[in-house]
């Protein structure tokens, strides 16, 4: 399957990956990819704060030799298109980040997510050529609104179909994500069988909401945490969503 990157180049999943792709580290991967909504509502502080939050959560993970060495991270953004802003790769001190932006009023999210499911999948077929072993991939959806453009809906169960299979054969951990107050809470709730509701954020809560991804991305790296705890989560669901605040007091006690 052949997809655009950021740079308009194409990237074919199935032949493009080399073994450099991987690094020389032998241990256990935790891949991890972005589906970021990047339609016209995201333009301004929201994608600023959602990039600076991007360039915080890689930086932790840099810092640390563990996660450095183990985490794996793609970036799917969907807008007047999908594209891959940042496909698999080893993580290096020197590498940066492509920034981020949002120019459209269009928000195929269907699309995305079976983007990054795909890249999840051939990163998962690497893994197994070269006898590497990994944990529960993550897919993280990060949107603000509902779906949006030719077939959208369409795309969206196709997405919803193929994360709940992967999930209910613990196949894949799901963060449904929405931003602000005019996300389709209800059909983002739809992504994932485990999650009672979907994690409900601002967008000055970026900040907050990388540190709780680095936190258990490390947890799960280094201290062997069980997936099932980025799941279970006591608190009452405010409205149609779980709070940021409550997530995070429960991934805090549960450490």
């Amino acid at each position: 399957m052949r997809l655009k990157t950021h740079d308009d180049s194409e990237v074919n999943m199935a032949d493009n990956i080399s073994s450099s792709d991987f690094g020389t580290s032998t241990k256990r991967r935790l891949p991890i990819c972005f589906a970021l909504d990047t339609s016209g509502s995201m333009m301004g502080n929201p994608i600023k704060q959602l990039n600076m939050g991007l360039n915080n959560f890689v930086a932790s993970i840099k810092s640390n030799d563990d996660t450095r060495n183990s985490t794996d991270i793609a970036i799917v953004t969907f807008g007047s298109k999908v594209e891959i802003a940042m496909p698999f790769g080893k993580i290096s001190k020197e590498k940066g980040l492509p920034e981020i932006t949002a120019s459209t009023t269009l928000t195929p999210i269907g699309e995305g997510v079976l983007t990054a499911l795909e890249l999840l999948n051939a990163r998962k077929e690497g893994y197994k050529e070269r006898g590497i072993k990994y944990f529960q991939p993550w897919l993280v959806v990060i949107t603000d609104g509902a779906p949006q453009g030719p077939n959208a809906m369409q795309n969206m169960q196709r997405a919803i179909e193929a994360c709940n299979d992967l999930e209910r054969n613990d196949k894949l951990v799901v963060f449904n994500i929405g931003v602000g107050s005019g996300v389709d809470f209800e059909i983002l709730k739809k992504l994932s069988i485990k999650r009672e509701e979907p994690i409900s954020v601002n967008s000055t809560d970026f900040g907050k909401l990388f540190e709780f991804l680095g936190s258990s991305s490390s947890s799960i790296v280094s201290s062997g945490m069980n997936d099932d705890a980025l799941y279970n989560i006591d608190t009452k669901p405010q409205g149609k969503a779980v709070e940021l605040d409550d997530f995070m007091k429960f991934i805090n006690e549960d450490e």
